[in-house]
């Protein structure tokens, strides 16, 4: 029964999905036209973000996250979160990996969004977050790694898998845009969860969130290498 009613609470925090709902970034947004502005960028970018994938599962960041699965946060208008398969295993494998640091980063803000509505819920996620940001200080660099392999010869990839030659430099590049951008919002996620996990984890947070705020600027750095490795 509390696994039932775990799920029903996050299921109400949910925003709906559906063509009237005006996304939380944009309900911010007090001047009328500017609000309807909002709404229809967003709404495109959403469209193009569901196109051709497939949402993440939290389940697949870890099985802690199982439970989120039924009302899934990130298949959702705000917080959805996309998985994009071209058939090539090496890059469709950094494309979940890459996936798995944007999902828990997309993760800590939705728990910093609950956390307005249902404490209890944010501090019981955020109390299974923080275990996995701190991760990202090995995993991070990890991936960047093998995106920066990958992208240092293209050709050899378009030779083993010539059905998806025109796919690959643009999946390449794609997958360094998309580990840029997580990188770039861990420093946010981790301020995001910083107050919620200290509510859940008491005073033996603070060492663990001054690790992983120094682990931010070496997987930044990093990632940024692979960017120019693209090119």
């Amino acid at each position: 029964m509390s696994k039932f009613f775990a799920i029903f609470a996050f299921a109400v925090a949910l925003p709906m999905s559906n063509s009237a709902h005006a996304f939380i970034k944009c309900d911010k947004v007090e001047d009328a036209k500017k609000q309807k502005k909002c709404t229809k960028k967003m709404t495109k970018s959403l469209a193009k973000a569901r196109k051709g994938s497939t949402a993440m599962m939290p389940s697949a960041i870890g099985e802690q996250f199982s439970y989120l699965d039924a009302a899934n946060p990130l298949d959702t208008d705000d917080w959805f979160l996309g998985v994009k398969s071209i058939g090539v295993k090496k890059i469709d494998n950094i494309n979940k990996n890459v996936a798995q640091i944007a999902g828990t980063i997309r993760l800590a803000n939705y728990a910093a969004h609950l956390n307005a509505t249902d404490k209890d819920a944010a501090a019981e996620l955020g109390g299974k977050l923080l275990p996995e940001l701190m991760k990202l200080k090995e995993s991070a660099p990890k991936v960047v790694d093998d995106i920066k392999a990958l992208a240092s010869d293209p050709s050899a990839m378009i030779k083993k898998n010539p059905k998806a030659a025109m796919k690959i430099p643009g999946a390449l590049a794609k997958a360094v845009t998309n580990a840029v951008s997580a990188v770039a919002d861990l420093p946010g996620a981790i301020g995001a969860i910083e107050p919620i996990a200290k509510g859940a984890a008491g005073a033996a947070i603070e060492g663990a969130m001054d690790k992983a705020a120094g682990a931010v600027e070496g997987a930044t750095d990093a990632v940024k290498d692979a960017a120019e490795a693209v090119k």
